[in-house]
């Protein structure tokens, strides 16, 4: 039997339900189970993997959510007293034969370069179905800005200081030479007022209306844009992964100020910050 925790964000549900998929195929003979921590679902829209995409729900009943909350919190405990946890599997010990599995499992090890989620649940309104067809019918281009909560000071300090003002500006360079005409830029951002104050380049959409549980709809339409500059974001990482037809990915070389975990693609252009 084997646990495997799902917490964060969409971006972080993705990178969890890939690992969970690994983990499936390298024991094809145990029984492997989800565990959904409230604590870990909190920050932003609850556990959206399953809302979002046509994926089957790994298993999860009383008793499993018991032993994994018991593990959960023994764990926390042991790495605030610098212990090691030896029935907790991490991407730094790798102990995949444990019990309990608590990580981000950022890493392409776990999944393939094709790999895909199918979405589900797309009820586009007026404003979506009408920026979808600008998508298909220019050069779209897609820029993710996250602010939110990588401003605040308890996070900055992992997140910020990598997709600045400069990272952007570079990188709409690059993508304003690569296209000679028919352009569209379509700004995806938590902060779209700090994109109005900062960003006054011709043919702009600023993409304000999708937000709660509707904000998965950002992830699709940028997978649906031809050339795409992302944020130090797994939400935009998989916007573009999930993109068939992207003729340009634009991402920082690296993803936050703690550790490089081994995801870009090799084909995508990285900016040096």
């Amino acid at each position: 039997m084997k646990i495997v925790t799902f917490w964060g964000g969409l971006g972080n549900q993705i990178f969890e339900y890939a690992y969970y998929q690994w983990l499936k195929n390298r024991y094809p003979m145990e029984n492997i189970y989800a565990y959904y921590p409230k604590a870990g679902l909190m920050a932003h829209n609850g556990l959206e993997l399953f809302k979002c995409f046509d994926v089957i729900e790994p298993p999860c009943n009383k008793v499993i959510t018991i032993i994994a909350t018991i593990l959960f919190y023994l764990n926390k405990i042991l790495n605030r007293l610098g212990l090691p946890s030896l029935f907790t599997c991490t991407m730094q010990n790798k102990l995949y034969n444990s019990i309990f599995h608590c990580d981000w499992w950022q890493d392409k090890m776990y999944y393939a370069e094709n790999y895909n989620l199918d979405f589900t649940n797309l009820k586009m309104n007026l404003k979506n179905q009408q920026l979808l067809k600008i998508i298909n019918d220019t050069n779209s281009v897609s820029i993710h800005i996250r602010r939110g909560d990588y401003i605040k000071s308890n996070i900055a300090d992992i997140y910020g200081g990598i997709c600045t003002k400069k990272y952007y500006d570079r990188a709409l360079s690059i993508v304003d030479k690569s296209i000679s005409d028919n352009k569209q830029y379509i700004f995806f951002s938590d902060d779209p007022d700090y994109v109005r104050e900062h960003y006054s380049i011709p043919n702009i959409i600023i993409v304000d209306w999708n937000n709660g549980e509707d904000s998965f709809m950002d992830m699709y339409l940028m997978s649906k844009c031809k050339y795409m500059i992302l944020a130090n974001s797994t939400f935009s990482y998989w916007s573009a992964m999930f993109n068939k037809t992207k003729r340009m990915v634009i991402c920082p070389s690296k993803w936050n100020n703690l550790n490089f975990p081994d995801i870009t693609q090799s084909e995508w252009i990285q900016i040096e910050m």
